[in-house]
């Protein structure tokens, strides 16, 4: 008896050991941001502390960690937010299960006071609040008689909406708390869209500091955001309920940045796998990829996040094949998905010849391939396809489509034929589309002699060309800048413009043949 405990007792440690052996371990340990930059007393920066497992696994540690400001006097600590003390420079040091991350802290202008800023500390508030949006005020009629800018692309115009458009009705100088901007935000009076802010919270606060000032206009150009950062870059989060702060830094123009976490609109595009906080907070859930999107201002900037089950056992399988392949297969490792199994001779044959060729195969090309014994027979099978005319035809087909070949008022029968087989010839020839858009796109001539400036006839209004350019060779959607900057992307009112600029050059004039139009630039 005495020795089956014995072995019992050697069978449990061996097990435990192996275990143990087994958990993920913290290889690395990153603090966010890698800089930190205090000017002004008003100031303070947020920092997060990530730690990365073997596995890849991310590990919000903030709380977890120690932290330790090499000279303590320069900044004042409160939890994860640190304020400006003394002007000098120090560094911040975390330390977590024996790893150490370090990131530099800068003090400048100290006992400084910034004074407040309509641009800078008003027009954040509205966009925090949700009260420039399309739906509400940021409609393009505004909203029960008041319009802001859609988004605060226009501070000027709002500022004089708010202080001059109709006297005193929405602020009151007098007394500051008395004004319907704040009555209503706060909730005091009817207000369709509801309460925005407490009346102890921070936004309140700058509203009311801002009044109290006078309802100042900035006296000189303010510094531009030139970006946007949202740390920490990614995020790959582990069982239902793991959290990762996220934090959001503004860069300026004149070398300034700012902790925007507080006035940046945080958004997420899966809520069933990373739902968000307006704070920035994301708690994984179900197991999936979302992208975490941060705006302020005119910029927008997001990151991704993963969601994976908790002690989910996965073997990242060797990766063979082409660079594509690895692409793939490394975005699969990270999601923790197992490709699927090689398929049979016979789909492979029916995949390839329909995928390149847009058909089916015949019963002959099927009795030949599966009696081949050649080991690259795959490969083969798809040169073969690579060189026969469907294969031309049929992708031509799909670039016409793209390209809206057609016959028009614009464009003759001849003209669309004549395009037509340029692109079948392009393809064909296996020309690297990038030499082919380029050749269209710089395209000049007769639409007879030189077939790729029917691109320009095909559409002649300058910003549809604009937009079909950016949507067909970009993958990019600018319709919305066209009016207003984009709401979800970083295109703005001035990009979408300067764009269509390019194409407001190019000219058409009539050739000696009625039919056919000479495009020049």
């Amino acid at each position: 008896m005495k020795i089956h405990s014995t072995i019992l007792v050697a069978l449990l440690a061996l097990f435990a050991a192996s275990r143990a052996h087994a958990e993920p371990k913290v290889t690395a340990l990153s603090v966010y941001p890698p800089d930190i930059n205090l000017q002004t007393k008003q100031d303070l920066q947020r920092f997060v502390v990530v730690a990365t497992r073997d596995d890849g696994v991310t590990l919000d540690v903030t709380g977890q960690c120690t932290v330790k400001i090499a000279a303590a006097n320069l900044v004042r600590q409160d939890k994860n937010v640190l304020y400006p003390a003394v002007d000098g420079q120090t560094t911040l040091e975390a330390e977590y299960q024996g790893l150490k991350a370090v990131s530099t802290i800068t003090v400048k202008e100290a006992a400084a006071e910034r004074g407040i800023s309509f641009q800078l500390d008003v027009m954040p508030v509205f966009m925090r609040s949700g009260c420039n949006t399309g739906s509400c005020h940021g409609a393009a009629r505004g909203k029960d008689g008041f319009r802001l800018s859609l988004f605060g692309f226009d501070p000027q115009g709002d500022y004089y909406r708010l202080t001059r458009e109709i006297g005193v009705r929405r602020i009151n100088l007098a007394s500051p708390k008395d004004s319907l901007l704040i009555e209503k935000c706060v909730g005091n009076v009817p207000h369709t869209g509801g309460k925005r802010f407490a009346v102890e919270s921070e936004y309140n606060a700058t509203m009311m500091k801002w009044l109290e000032a006078g309802a100042p206009n900035d006296p000189k150009p303010t510094a531009k955001v030139l970006g946007v950062d949202l740390y920490p870059p990614t995020a790959v989060m582990e069982g239902e309920g793991a959290t990762q702060q996220f934090i959001a830094r503004a860069r300026y123009e004149d070398g300034t940045d700012r902790d925007i976490t507080s006035l940046a609109t945080f958004m997420t595009n899966n809520d069933n796998s990373a739902p968000i906080t307006i704070d920035g907070l994301v708690t994984a859930a179900a197991r999936g990829e979302a992208f975490i999107m941060a705006r302020y201002e005119t910029h927008t900037v997001g990151n991704q996040v993963l969601a994976l089950p908790k002690g989910l056992m996965f073997t990242a399988p060797a990766i063979a094949g082409n660079y594509i392949d690895e692409l793939v297969g490394s975005k699969l490792n990270k999601i923790r998905i197992l490709p699927s199994a090689v398929c049979n001779d016979e789909v492979f044959l029916r995949r390839v010849t329909v995928d390149i060729n847009g058909r089916l195969p015949t019963e002959e090309e099927y009795a030949a391939y599966m009696a081949d014994a050649d080991p690259a027979k795959r490969a083969k099978l798809v040169d073969r396809l690579l060189e026969r005319k469907e294969f031309s035809e049929i992708w031509a087909m799909k670039w016409a489509e793209l390209l809206m070949i057609k016959s028009n008022n614009q464009v003759s029968s001849k003209s669309a034929f004549l395009y037509s087989s340029w692109l079948t010839d392009q393809i064909a020839r296996n020309i690297p589309l990038d030499k082919m858009v380029q050749e269209l796109l710089g395209s000049s001539g007769g639409t007879f002699k030189v077939p790729a400036t029917n691109y320009y006839q095909v559409e002649r209004d300058t910003l549809k060309v604009a937009e079909n350019v950016a949507q067909v060779f970009m993958g990019i959607r600018t319709q919305c800048a066209q009016c207003h900057n984009h709401p979800f992307d970083r295109w703005t009112m001035d990009d979408y413009y300067s764009f269509a600029a390019f194409f407001s050059q190019i000219g058409r004039k009539q050739a000696e043949d009625y039919r056919e139009i000479i495009v020049y630039n």
